[in-house]
Formats: C-alpha cells, sequence, structure tokens
C-alpha cells in the first residue's frame, strides 16, 4: 500500500469511526444504480414506468424520495435508451438525492444552485416544485455551463436564469435575495474514490482538502448574505474531510445568523447505520455544538459518501 493510501485510509477511519479494513471494502465496492423518475416528463410517470420495464429493467422504490429507485439491470440499457435520452429518467447515485429533499422547496419560492453543474439537483429541485418556482442555476466554472444547459433542457427544466458567477463572490453578482440557496460545494470529492483503481488519488493530498476548506468557507458565506431571514440554505459535498464540512459550517455558525435544522429525509429507516452526525471535533479542532445536527451519509452498497447540513438564516 503506497504511503499516499495508507494516509488517506487511516484518516478516514479516524473520521468515519470505521475500522480501515472497513473504510478499504467501502470504498471497493460496484454500488447499484440510482434512478430518478422524472416528474417533469411530457410522458407522464406511469408511461415512464412502462416502458422502463420495457427494457427488461426493474425498478426497486426507495421509500425516502417519493420518485426515487434502486435499478436492477444493466444502467447501460437505461442510459443508451430513449427513456433517458428523452429526459424522462435521470440516473444518479441516491446520496445525491438528499440535497434537493433537504432544501423542501416549495412552488411559487425562488430558489439559487450556486453550483449546479451539471444539473442534476438542479432538476430535482424543478421536479418537486413542478417547474412552479423562480429557479436559479449558477455556476462559476464556464466550460460547466454548456452541461448544465443541456442537462436542464433534456430533462424539461423551466430556469429563471442562468449565470457563471464564482459562487465565493455570487452575492457581489447578484442582487435578488432567495427563499431556498443550495450550495452542493466544490470538493475534494473523497466520497467518489474507488480504491481498486490505481489512480484514485492521484489529485488527493491533506494541502488540497484544507485549501478547499477556504474556499467552502467563503461560499457559505456568500451563499448565506444570497439568503431572505427565515430561508433555508442546505450545504453538501460528496467528501469526508472535516476541513471541508464541519469547519467551514463551523465558522459560518459562528459569524453570522444561522441555525442548524433537522433533515427529515429517512434513509436510516431504508438502510439502518447509514447515517452519522457532524463531528464535533477533529483533531486539534472544536465545532459548533449544532453541527451534530449535520448527517454524514457512510459509503455502502447503495451509496456514496455524502455530508449534507441544512440550515435556516435568522433574522439580522
Amino acid at each position: 500500500m503506497s504511503r499516499k493510501r495508507t494516509l488517506f485510509v487511516r484518516r478516514l477511519s479516524e473520521i468515519l469511526q470505521l475500522a480501515e479494513s472497513e473504510v478499504v471494502d467501502r470504498l471497493c465496492l460496484d454500488r447499484r444504480t440510482g434512478v430518478r423518475v422524472n416528474q417533469l416528463s411530457p410522458l407522464g410517470v406511469d408511461a415512464v414506468h412502462r416502458a422502463i420495464a420495457d427494457l427488461g429493467l426493474t425498478l426497486d422504490p426507495l421509500g425516502w424520495c417519493p420518485d426515487g429507485y434502486l435499478l436492477r439491470g444493466d444502467k447501460r440499457v437505461l442510459s443508451r435508451s430513449e427513456v433517458f435520452g428523452g429526459g424522462h429518467a435521470y440516473i444518479q447515485n441516491i446520496s445525491s438525492l438528499v440535497p434537493a429533499l433537504a432544501l423542501e422547496p416549495a412552488p411559487a419560492g425562488s430558489i439559487i444552485d450556486l453550483c449546479a453543474a451539471p444539473g442534476g439537483k438542479t432538476a430535482h429541485i424543478a421536479a418537486l416544485v413542478g417547474n412552479d418556482a423562480r429557479l436559479w442555476a449558477n455556476d462559476g466554472i464556464r466550460p460547466r455551463l454548456d452541461k448544465l444547459r443541456e442537462v436542464t433542457q433534456q430533462f424539461h427544466v423551466r430556469l429563471a436564469e442562468t449565470t457563471c458567477h464564482p459562487a465565493q463572490y455570487a452575492d457581489k453578482f447578484i442582487a435578488e435575495r432567495f427563499d431556498r440557496v443550495l450550495l452542493d460545494a466544490q470538493c475534494s470529492g473523497e466520497g467518489l474514490v474507488d480504491l481498486r483503481e490505481s489512480s484514485a488519488l492521484r489529485y488527493w493530498t491533506e494541502q488540497r482538502v484544507i485549501d478547499y476548506g477556504w474556499l467552502q468557507r467563503k461560499m457559505l458565506v456568500a451563499a448565506c448574505r444570497l439568503l431572505r431571514p427565515g430561508g433555508i440554505l442546505v450545504y453538501s459535498t460528496c467528501t469526508f474531510g472535516p476541513e471541508e464540512n464541519e469547519a467551514p459550517l463551523s465558522y459560518l455558525l459562528r459569524h453570522h445568523p444561522v441555525e442548524v435544522c433537522p433533515i427529515e429525509v429517512d434513509i436510516d429507516g431504508f438502510a439502518p447505520g447509514t447515517w452519522r452526525p457532524g463531528l464535533r471535533h477533529w483533531r486539534t479542532e472544536t465545532f459548533h455544538p449544532a453541527l451534530a445536527g449535520a448527517r454524514r451519509i457512510l459509503p455502502g452498497p447503495a451509496f456514496e459518501g455524502f455530508f449534507v447540513c441544512k440550515l435556516r438564516k435568522l433574522p439580522d
């Protein structure tokens, strides 16, 4: 085992409170494919289900996500079909269904997805409100905007605005204030690592994790400033490091008028032991006590590693 891999596994063992051997096992899995049946499909949901069944595929309902399923069958059959190509069903890991559900978007509300590309979570938000909201999609990386536009058009999403502002400065460019803000932040992507691949940790270093943490702190402050008092901010990453999760959130809680809210998404009833609370301590750092209400999703047979925290903005 290389020195980098040893360090990575040891860190995750400490963060996730799992034995090192279990960390390795959880990051060497062929995970089941998640599918979201698109309620915005012009075919109608029942017809989408019939079309998927006609492909010889089966959908097992998640229970905690009304339109979410696990696929039984070859996902390539679905991805090459008109069901996917026509925007009737979206293929995504089921961990990434949690942020939009936690956001609890409401029809007729104003919503911004600050790091929206490639567009899966934006499309999920649109489906949850039936395209009946002022939905703004932003991404700070210009080449990703083409993919964002392609995905939202493919999946029948109606957007009010599409912009390319760096998320950490978005409040300086956007005058509007929103009822809901999703910040699915750029991160080091530790939750996506497959240790069976020789290049899995090619770009990973502890310093890279720390550097992302400083960027995410700025993003969170900007996201908070875009929120109306009483509005909801959901922060999510597909990574494990407390430097990218609890640390920037702890800063926000200590310096801005926000509180942590419960995440009413019952994935633990579906897969017991999948949730872990946010950390209170990491090495020499102590985090805001409210972060026990944040949620870390452990990687497993269906879930990729993920982190989600829901916040409400208090009066200034």
